[in-house]
This record gives structure tokens, C-alpha cells and sequence, in this order.
């Protein structure tokens, strides 16, 4: 169990706990070296899990680490001369046999562009490049679906105006498309985005206004990354931050953190129309959206890998 942290010390660290079964994470353990003003990024690449975090010092900095047992940790390394004010988002991408990670985030302070970079090796990564006519006020979220990889972002804020509404752009093999808005679709927060056998899941809180402040937890699917349908809802699911999705064992799972609390909260799909009621995570608490991820060791069984950073309350 995390000791309790008063508002004067905040605990930055950032939190790990594998479960074969969702909702049954027990045991936890901070990651070495990884502290963050937010929760990191996870995904699966050269059969390792990797997880990538924004530095807690003034740098804005973007750090990662890799597992391939799910529990021993490499010491971080640092990718350079790149700045973010937000999480960053990881997803791998298979092409002609061999695979890529691929890194995005938003600038860092007022710079609302979204840039992105990849690497063969999860450490040597390319100059970073910005996804064209994307600009987003939080950090964006990446998804391979039917074998391309999709990003997902809300909108931009400014001194008078705030779009919270949701776009999304398709990486082919000329590059990116052009951003596409989804209607319908709108959040003060980043989606979350998972894959379930052939059908692409999206999670997002509602929108935030001076007199209305929408925390409820929607869900919607695609089977094309096109058209959208809203699907049935979480029961009692709210939170203030972003979810988080992941696809696992035949069933959709979603984290996310309280709307009153600290708490982190569980629950999941199976594909068609039924939620479990939500559960606690157990005592874990978290001042952040949390991270999700299913990740099979080379020796070892499917785990669904939950992260999150350390409570402020």
C-alpha cells in the first residue's frame, strides 16, 4: 500500500499493478526513476511493455522505460530536444514485418501542435515532426486498427474560446490524412482508445463549462474508424480526468479516476451490451487519469497492466 501524502508532499511516483483477471490488481510498485506531474503512456513493442511520461522538473521532458517480465523495470532514458505539457501517447505498428513505435504529444506550454516520432528500438528515435492542422489542449491518444494507425485528440483552448470537440487522423502509407471531426463527439478531456476483435472502442468524460461541468463516461464504436455509434454507457462512471481503455481477454475494460476522489474505479464490457458494476481498484489512489494496457511476457500469462501516478489529495 502507497503511505498516505498530504497536499505539502504529493506523491509524483509513478505506480505499476498486473492482474490476470481485470479488476484484481492487488499488488503495486512504483517504477524506478519514474516521477510525473501526470500518468504515462503504455503499449506493447518487441514482445516488452513500454511506458513513456512526461518529466516532473521544468524541462517538460518525455522519458520512457521498458518490462519484459511486467514487473522488472529498465532504468529510463530520455528522449531529447522534444517538450510536452501533457502525457504523451504510445502505439506499436506492424509493417511489412517489421515493427515500429510510434510517439505522440502535445508542445509543451502554450503550444497546442501535436507532434509525433518513431522509433525501431524504443531508444533511438527520429526527428520529430508535427501532425498537420492538429492542435489539441490535451494530449492525444493512439490506436492500430485493422492494421493502421489511428490518433484521436480533443480540440484546441484559447483566452475566449475552448473547442472540446473530438477529431481524429488516419497514418497511411503516405503519411497522415487530413483531421476529421466526429460528431457528436465532444470532451474536456483526451479520449481513450482500444481495439476489441474488429471493432475500434472510444471513452470520453463530457464537456466542461462555467455552469455545466459534464463528468459522465460515454462509450462509442466504429467498424470502419469512420462512422460511430454510441453504445450503452458505464453505469455510474464519472470522472473529471480522461479513462482509460484496453482490450482484454474478450472483454473491454475501463479505469478511470473518481470525480469526487482520489479513487480509481473499474469496470467492463463484453462487446454488446452489458457493463459489471463498477468496483474500487483497491486502495490504489491516484491524482490523475490512470493507464491501461494487456501485456503477455515471453514466460508468462496475459496480464492487464494498470499504471498511474501517485495522489495529490
Amino acid at each position: 500500500m502507497t503511505s498516505p501524502v498530504s497536499r505539502h508532499h504529493p506523491d509524483t511516483r509513478l505506480w505499476a499493478s498486473g492482474a490476470a483477471l481485470g479488476g484484481a490488481w492487488v499488488e503495486q510498485a512504483p517504477v524506478p526513476g519514474a516521477t510525473s506531474p501526470d500518468v504515462a503512456a503504455l503499449a506493447v513493442f518487441q514482445r516488452g511493455l513500454h511506458m513513456a511520461w512526461r518529466a516532473e522538473d521544468s524541462t517538460d521532458s518525455i522519458w520512457l522505460a521498458g518490462t519484459s517480465d511486467g514487473n522488472s523495470w529498465a532504468l529510463p532514458w530520455n528522449l531529447p530536444y522534444v517538450g510536452t505539457s501533457e502525457r504523451p501517447a504510445l502505439s506499436a505498428v506492424e509493417h511489412a514485418g517489421s515493427e515500429s513505435l510510434f510517439l505522440a504529444w502535445k508542445g509543451a506550454g502554450r503550444d497546442q501542435s501535436i507532434y509525433w516520432s518513431t522509433s525501431s528500438d524504443g531508444h533511438k528515435w527520429e526527428d520529430q515532426q508535427i501532425l498537420g492542422g492538429a492542435e489539441s489542449a490535451r494530449a492525444p491518444s493512439l490506436v492500430v486498427f485493422r492494421g493502421v494507425l489511428h490518433a484521436f485528440w480533443r480540440g484546441s483552448e484559447h483566452l475566449i474560446t475552448s473547442n472540446q470537440n473530438l477529431y481524429t487522423s488516419v497514418r497511411d502509407e503516405t503519411g497522415w490524412g487530413a483531421p476529421m471531426g466526429l460528431p457528436g463527439m465532444s470532451s474536456a478531456e483526451s479520449p481513450a482508445v482500444a481495439v476489441l476483435g474488429d471493432t475500434l472502442y472510444l471513452a470520453h468524460r463530457g464537456t466542461k463549462a462555467t455552469l455545466d461541468n459534464d463528468k459522465f463516461i460515454r462509450l462509442w464504436s466504429s467498424g470502419n474508424g469512420i462512422s460511430w455509434t454510441s453504445r450503452v454507457n458505464p453505469p455510474d462512471a464519472y470522472s473529471d480526468l480522461a479513462p482509460a481503455l484496453a482490450a482484454h481477454d474478450g472483454r473491454l475494460h475501463l479505469v478511470w479516476k473518481s470525480a469526487s476522489g482520489p479513487e480509481i474505479w473499474y469496470s467492463s464490457f463484453d462487446g454488446e451490451q452489458a457493463w459489471q458494476p463498477p468496483t474500487r481498484v483497491a486502495t490504489f489512489e491516484t491524482g490523475c487519469g490512470p493507464a491501461l494496457c494487456a501485456f503477455r511476457p515471453e514466460r508468462g500469462t496475459d496480464e492487464l497492466h494498470l499504471v498511474w501516478r501517485g495522489s495529490t489529495l
